[in-house]
C-alpha cells in the first residue's frame, strides 16, 4: 500500500469502529494496534486523522505531544 493511502485507509477504521464502540478507551485500545502496524510500514500522515474520533485525538496526542497543537 502505498502511504498516500494510508490516512484516507485509516479513516475508514475509524468510521466503522466509532459508531460501533460507544467506549472511547475501548476505541483507543482498537486504534493502538492498527496505527502500530501501519507505523511499523513507514506511515508518516498520521496527523491528517486528527478531528475524526476523539479518541484517535487523545492517542495521538499520547504518542505525539510536541505535534499536537
Amino acid at each position: 500500500m502505498g502511504w498516500s493511502s494510508g490516512s484516507s485507509t485509516f479513516s475508514e477504521i475509524i468510521k466503522a469502529v466509532k459508531p460501533v464502540v460507544a467506549n472511547k478507551d475501548d476505541r483507543k485500545k482498537i486504534y493502538r494496534p492498527i496505527l502500530n502496524a501501519f507505523e511499523a510500514q513507514d506511515w508518516d500522515t498520521q496527523d491528517e486523522c486528527v478531528g475524526e474520533d476523539e479518541a484517535y485525538d487523545e492517542l495521538y496526542r499520547e504518542l505525539y505531544p510536541c505535534n499536537y497543537d
